[in-house]
């Protein structure tokens, strides 16, 4: 072939389009292969975002499951016990198909588990929830966890039925031919009176407010009276069951009450209205009952009314600290700890046989995340914070001779801030102590005028079979007295606040300490069975895959 020809067929442009389309269309195939695959990644890392998503929120959603259950007002009274909700072992189970909760988990559907567990020492739960969910790129399934922990507080004080806590309550007797309930000599009393049998006023002894009286009134001199003769002076009602008798005068049968200004009283007692004959109902205690206190659950006391909650069990089983919530921690008698139970008992028998002195010479601290009882030697300050027992008898006596306060959380300021209950199921005796809720301003005795019963205010109850002694001598006390059996005071003790017997007899010395503020908030479980207990929001939340 010659050069012309050669020259030519390299200068001939035929078929490069051709090429040219070829090279374009491998391109634009790359091209749209890469954004294919670029957005199948994509699509199925987005599936798998959404159900890891799922999953978290299928987890927290268990939490709340659990979080609603401690928050059902139904289960205030289980709060502490370890079954309201399940272990791992049992964990309640929720899948969801179609966006609808149903029990049970099967494969391939969203599900979740949750339970709870209660650490009972710190009265704290942990909730938990683990969420599967299939994995949309068809490996292993998506597990989501999650858990957080919720404190358990106790009920706090309210306002319930606080009407006996506003009188001496001695409802036991009438007793034939004797007195049940005796009020020392030279005693005024500045609240109401009611005792279910006979009523003994020892010498210059006085009420100014209403009474009842079961049985007989007498009265030990001229000088005693309830109510007085004058315009004003007069109480708004009485009640007396049989005849009222001033020292060796005649019995006055119906009791009847003395007309205002007149010169020759024979009954020493004066109601409004002047009444012909007190044998009618005494407005003033219409409702007031002794409260039905559920000291351990037990058959007699369901039977009774007094134990109707769920789960069953009495203070002795929810007080903390107590019995079934030692002190935390707990390294035992050794330590100076009070002691609530006998090791090994579980159940309320008095086991514990050495009287526990809440103020020995010594310091002591327990606490729970529910309470406290604390004991400062040194500042002379007794805390108590919510509710306790000791299933045997206390006693308090110090080798020092200056008066005690008792106190709370905080300030003690605020209505109901401040409000307790030592219970005891056998006797409790307060000898030769001054325990003061407010000290004088020289600080030597309680101070008798400034008390606020509404923000602070401790109790005593006791269910010995002789009850609350205070005395004899030499005894102060600013609070409130419980006992099912008999209260009783030395004959130089001042008491300020009030003395409910359940069952029996209030027997006075020679000191009172007069009225105090109405109380208008109790504390709860003084009033009410166990249960109210409430709940903190969640809280330390953990969440893991």
């Amino acid at each position: 072939m010659n050069a012309r020809l050669r020259l030519y067929r390299l200068t001939d442009e035929r078929g490069q389009s051709l090429v040219l389309t070829l090279l374009l269309m491998t391109f634009l195939a790359i091209a749209l292969g890469t954004v294919i695959f670029v957005t199948a990644g994509n699509q199925s890392h987005s599936n798998l975002q959404k159900a890891q998503q799922q999953a978290a929120s299928l987890a927290e959603a268990g939490v709340n499951n659990a979080v609603s259950v401690l928050s059902n007002p139904a289960n205030q009274g289980q709060l502490e016990t370890a079954t309201l909700l399940p272990g791992l072992a049992s964990a309640y189970q929720t899948r969801y198909s179609s966006g609808t909760p149903t029990s049970g988990c099967v494969t391939n559907v969203p599900c979740v588990k949750w339970w709870g567990s209660l650490d009972t020492t710190n009265e704290v739960w942990t909730l938990h929830g683990s969420a599967t969910v299939p994995n949309p790129t068809g490996a292993a399934a998506i597990v989501k966890t999650m858990s957080a922990q919720v404190q358990v507080n106790p009920p706090a004080s309210n306002s319930f039925s606080v009407g006996v806590w506003n009188t001496v309550y001695s409802p036991g007797g009438p007793t034939p031919g004797q007195c049940d309930t005796s009020i020392g000599q030279g005693i005024t009393i500045s609240i109401k009176v009611y005792v279910g049998g006979n009523l003994c006023m020892g010498q210059n002894a006085v009420i100014t407010q209403p009474v009842y009286v079961g049985g007989f009134l007498t009265f030990n001199n001229k000088q005693g009276h309830i109510g007085s003769n004058g315009a004003g002076n007069t109480i708004s009602s009485a009640h007396v069951g049989s005849y009222c008798q001033v020292s060796s005068g005649a019995q006055v049968n119906p009791c009847k009450s003395e007309p205002v200004g007149g010169s020759n009283p024979n009954t020493n007692i004066w109601v409004t209205g002047a009444p012909t004959n007190l044998t009618g109902v005494a407005s003033d205690f219409v409702g007031i009952t002794a409260p039905k206190i559920c000291w351990s659950g037990s058959a007699a006391e369901v039977a009774s009314g007094a134990c109707t909650n769920q789960p069953p069990g009495g203070w002795y089983t929810f007080a903390s600290p107590g019995p079934m919530h030692p002190c935390n921690p707990n390294p035992g008698p050794a330590s100076g700890n009070p002691v609530f139970e006998s090791v090994g008992s579980t159940t309320m028998d008095r086991s514990v046989t050495t009287v526990f002195n809440l103020t020995p010479s010594t310091s002591y601290t327990c606490t729970t995340p529910q309470g406290e009882l604390s004991w400062n030697s040194v500042s002379r300050t007794l805390k108590v914070v919510g509710t306790i027992f000791f299933d045997g008898s206390i006693t308090m006596t110090t080798s020092g001779n200056q008066p005690i306060t008792y106190t709370g959380n905080g300030a003690c300021t605020a209505n109901g801030s401040c409000q307790s209950v030592i219970y005891a199921s056998g006797d409790i005796s307060i000898d030769s102590e001054k325990l003061c809720a407010v000290l004088n301003s020289s600080a030597t005795d309680c101070d008798w005028g400034n008390w606020n019963p509404n923000a602070k205010l401790l109790i005593f109850a006791s269910n010995g079979l002789t009850g609350v002694t205070a005395g004899p001598s030499q005894t102060s006390f600013q609070g409130g007295l419980y006992a099912t059996n008999t209260i009783a005071t030395g004959q130089s003790a001042l008491t300020e606040g009030p003395l409910v017997s359940g069952t029996k007899t209030v027997v006075l010395g020679q000191q009172f300490g007069g009225t105090f503020p109405p109380i208008t908030i109790a504390p709860f479980a003084i009033q009410q069975q166990p249960g109210g207990f409430t709940i903190n929001p969640p809280t330390n939340f953990h969440y893991g895959s």
